[in-house]
């Protein structure tokens, strides 16, 4: 039942599960962080609703354009299911904008594929990495993906991998002028570094422990179907196929070394985790399985509220 619903794409889909995104954000914000109703308040808690809503959307482009699913709601029910279990992400800004950025940067490098304007979409995927480094420092781990994507390109110029470290060197300068010109510093730099965390203590509790093993499950499972199934994909679906996994571990070393260990962090594996998820459900012969599966991804954030 639910497997037929989600195999759509209908925009009563996108409604439904829009709704259920806002509706969590908001009585995360009037009953944990407690924000009142003061001007201000409201305006944030629209403009945040109105990210996560453009979240939702990016991640469907994304998918829909380079092939990464079938044509449904599959993989936005999975980002949408994984980010209630770690309602934590709401509470932070910063990490709610650095994954736009990234997911804009991945929709540059899925694109390297198509072989056109291969060093615009280079120099756009590394200044949106870029710009999501500033607001989560971490971020630029994922530059690792730009460069596997640039390799694997058969036909990879030898200039285009400077094209990143030109990037960052055009921003630093221009970052560091402006800093310089308004605050007459230059310590811009380490108030947006931060140290690696190490401590993972606050997984000790049943509120984080179940999503992070849920999530490390699902990334050791599915990251060995996707090796294995590899040489079945078709030549041009290739690329962007194992790109896809890279991307997952670049996601999983940017949470691990988040300085912050709260769960919050989890929110950057969740993205190509419910793509690579919704794949692998796709493909499953025994039906039921995918149901059963749907619906425990369906009530596991309700019952982790009560743990």
């Amino acid at each position: 039942m639910l497997t037929s619903f989600f195999s759509k794409s209908n925009p009563v889909n996108f409604l439904i599960l829009g709704a259920v995104m806002v509706i969590a954000y908001i009585i995360y914000q009037f009953t944990t962080l407690n924000s009142g109703l003061e001007l201000l308040d409201i305006i944030g808690v629209i403009a945040i609703s109105a990210l996560l809503v453009f979240t939702i959307l990016l991640l469907d482009f994304i998918v829909r354009k380079n092939n990464l699913t079938r044509k449904n709601t599959l993989s936005v029910f999975i980002f949408i299911a994984f980010t209630l279990m770690v309602p934590s992400v709401f509470g932070n800004t910063e990490i709610l904008i650095a994954v736009v950025c990234c997911l804009f940067a991945m929709r540059r490098v899925f694109s390297f594929t198509s072989e056109k304007n291969t060093e615009k979409k280079i120099l756009d995927a590394s200044l949106w990495l870029l710009l999501a480094s500033f607001f989560y420092f971490y971020s630029f781990l994922f530059f690792a993906a730009v460069y596997f994507a640039i390799l694997r390109n058969p036909k990879t110029s030898f200039r285009f991998l400077f094209i990143p470290p030109i990037a960052i060197l055009a921003a630093f300068s221009i970052a560091t002028s402006y800093f310089y010109l308004t605050e007459n510093s230059f310590d811009w730099f380490w108030s947006i570094v931060t140290p690696v965390g190490l401590d993972f203590s606050a997984y000790n509790s049943f509120g984080l422990l179940i999503p992070s093993a849920l999530f490390l499950s699902a990334i050791f499972w599915i990251g060995l179907y996707r090796l294995f199934k590899v040489s079945r994909i078709m030549r041009k679906e290739r690329p962007n196929f194992v790109v896809l996994l890279v991307i997952l571990v670049c996601s999983v070393a940017v949470s691990i070394v988040s300085p912050q260990k709260d769960g919050s962090e989890l929110y950057f594996l969740i993205s190509p985790l419910a793509i690579t998820m919704a794949d692998y459900i796709e493909n499953r012969e025994e039906k039921y399985i995918s149901e059963i599966f749907i619906w425990v991804l369906m009530l596991l954030p309700v019952a982790l509220i009560f743990m």
